[in-house]
């Protein structure tokens, strides 16, 4: 594998010395910036063999870096380790700290090579303005691979599927009503879409482009008169095609956004959201441009009765699962060893038992021992650790129903005596997810404002951990959904965007020790009203995952009352909500799981 990227950076350096370029610049990410990508813009991976989701790769005559941040550390290691691929740790993640570096290592007037189609008009912003008066030139350059990837996947071309109104709960003609009227309110022609989330929302389309997540590459046009959606006419059945076409919508090719977009007069008005418009659309467009965070993002955000009750009907076959699959692994471990692996797969397969699954919602990790420290961890087909009746065990997975999306993470003490430092460790994260969980907020308030719940009480025994407290989450859509969520800075929306009524968000605090072991609790929660006072509107967050919690490793003493209360009241609910839908021998273990403490 280091002789296979060697030659490829080889190569991308040879096509530089052609092209006049001194450094060239590849994102983790697609012409939507999104966080998972289809395998044809898995450009970033093919020459690193870095395979995790955020990571900036630059490559000039004498330097490979990988940008990432500390989730990503012990996973550069193991992929990356022996390659002349060198890892700059980022100290926030998600800030573009890669760009001061390159700017400091450049000469005046050396040129960059990029991809104008992988990067945002904002990032491209930030760039401009750190060159400065150094005379740095920036060159499109978006058919470097060609010569050099010749194997690369093609684009998507799987069916697009309509999400019915049964899991919706809104038809693509009332939303794209909506976005109709905010542009006559703004006195705008078009609003430009590209986020794919966003799209799938509004026009309640899916497919199978991204792993993981049921999303469609495309982008669309909204205008007042007229609407065209730019996405491959033959993805589309007959049926679906007129169907969008009674509500106003075109369906031209996925390439053709760039003839179309030239189009538009210089008078034309368009509204866009900056952050996720790439720099080559950018550049097509003519008209006027009115920057402004989406619409579409914000009212995807706020979940429907219909999304609702389907998160909680989805919360409900999952636990189901999980009571299935955990029972496994209990009495399987008692007469042998299982990979890592396998116990993945097996928990993939009680899953695709309930009605209307549609898949993983993203790789499940399962961390045996030191494993679990590594966040983002996927264990190898081939090779990945044997877990026995001993130890510590994480397993963070989720999954795609027609009704819903699931995240759930659980550890476990498989046997042994643990130590005194993982209990003290699994104790503070168990009482920091109460913590926030817990949490009466008034309206208004950030994620940066929350978060430090979880982490206080990790943060009084000397602990911590390297990533947010929890992410927005879709409804059959993105396992990590913008906006919201819970973050210590302000560098990314998590941190920034306000925590709003009938949102679904994770709470999943943690604790890692590198080489020994990786503990975090997670579940879904959704925001709810509380109460309203003479200092204004509270809200309150409702625990929707449903599932024990391993009481094995908690230093109970350490728990207030309040705490004992909360974690026998979930433990109840857990058990009383699923015993209905297991059998006699499910509904024993279960009840013995939730037993109070």
């Amino acid at each position: 594998m280091e002789v296979m990227i060697l030659n490829r950076i080889a190569a991308l350096r040879n096509y530089m010395n052609h092209h006049n370029l001194d450094t060239f610049i590849i994102p983790s990410t697609d012409p939507h910036q999104s966080e998972y990508v289809a395998d044809h813009w898995k450009v970033r991976t093919y020459f690193s063999g870095f395979t995790g989701s955020a990571g900036i790769l630059i490559i000039t005559q004498k330097v490979a870096a990988l940008w990432t941040d500390s989730r990503y550390f012990l996973q550069f290691e193991d992929e990356c380790g022996n390659s002349e691929i060198e890892l700059y740790k980022q100290s926030i993640p998600h800030a573009p700290e890669h760009i001061p570096w390159l700017c400091n290592l450049l000469n005046k007037k050396d040129t960059i090579g990029i991809d104008f189609r992988q990067f945002s008009k904002s990032q491209i912003d930030y760039l401009k303005d750190c060159i400065g008066d150094k005379e740095i030139q920036l060159k499109n350059h978006p058919h470097f691979t060609k010569e050099i990837w010749l194997d690369r996947p093609s684009l998507p071309k799987g069916k697009v599927s309509n999400h019915s109104l049964e899991f919706s709960g809104e038809s693509a003609k009332s939303k794209l009503a909506k976005v109709q009227l905010e542009l006559k309110k703004q006195k705008a022609d078009y609003y430009f879409f590209s986020s794919l989330d966003e799209i799938a929302w509004l026009f309640n389309i899916r497919a199978t482009d991204v792993d993981f997540t049921p999303l469609v590459t495309s982008y669309a046009l909204v205008g007042v008169e007229e609407t065209i959606l730019f996405c491959n006419c033959e993805r589309f059945s007959q049926e679906h095609l007129e169907e969008l076409k009674s509500i106003g919508v075109s369906v031209l090719d996925y390439d053709e956004v760039a003839v179309e977009l030239p189009k538009l007069s210089k008078e034309t008005v368009i509204v866009t959201d900056v952050f996720s418009l790439n720099y080559a659309c950018y550049n097509a467009i003519q008209g006027s441009i009115v920057h402004q965070n989406s619409v579409v993002k914000e009212w995807k955000s706020i979940k429907n009765t219909t999304e609702i009750n389907g998160a909680i009907s989805c919360m409900k076959k999952d636990g189901v699962a999980l009571t299935k699959f955990f029972m496994w692994l209990e009495e399987s471990l008692q007469h042998k060893k299982l990979s890592e692996y396998e116990i993945g797969r097996k928990l993939e397969s009680f899953r695709a038992e309930q009605e209307r699954y549609s898949g993983e919602s993203f790789a499940a990790i399962v961390g045996y021992k030191g494993n679990g420290a590594i966040i983002h961890y996927t264990a190898p087909k081939e090779k990945s650790a044997l877990v026995e009746k001993k130890g510590i065990l994480l397993i963070d997975s989720g999954a795609q129903y027609k009704d819903g999306t699931t995240d759930i993470t659980r550890t476990l003490w498989l046997g042994g005596e643990p130590s005194e430092a993982i209990k003290q460790a699994y104790t503070a994260v168990l009482k920091g997810y109460i913590s926030l969980e817990q949490i009466s907020f008034p309206e208004g308030t950030i994620g940066v404002q929350l978060d430090v719940l979880a982490r206080m009480h990790l943060w009084q025994e000397g602990l911590s951990y390297p990533h947010g407290t929890g992410h927005g989450i879709g409804s059959f859509g993105m396992v990590h959904e913008p906006e919201q969520g819970f973050a210590t800075s302000g560098v990314t929306s998590r941190g920034t965007a306000i925590h709003k009524e009938n949102q679904l968000t994770t709470i999943e605090p943690g604790c890692y020790v590198a080489g020994e072991f990786g503990i975090r609790i997670e579940n879904i929660v959704l925001s709810k009203f509380s109460k309203k006072t003479q200092f204004g509107t509270f809200l309150k967050f409702e625990p929707l995952t449903l599932s024990p919690i391993d009481t094995q490793l908690i230093l109970v003493d350490k728990l207030s009352e309040k705490e004992i209360q909360w974690l026998n009241e979930y433990h109840q609910k857990v058990y009383d909500t699923l015993s209905g839908l297991l059998n006699k021998e499910e509904c024993e273990w279960l009840k013995e799981k939730c037993k109070k403490i």
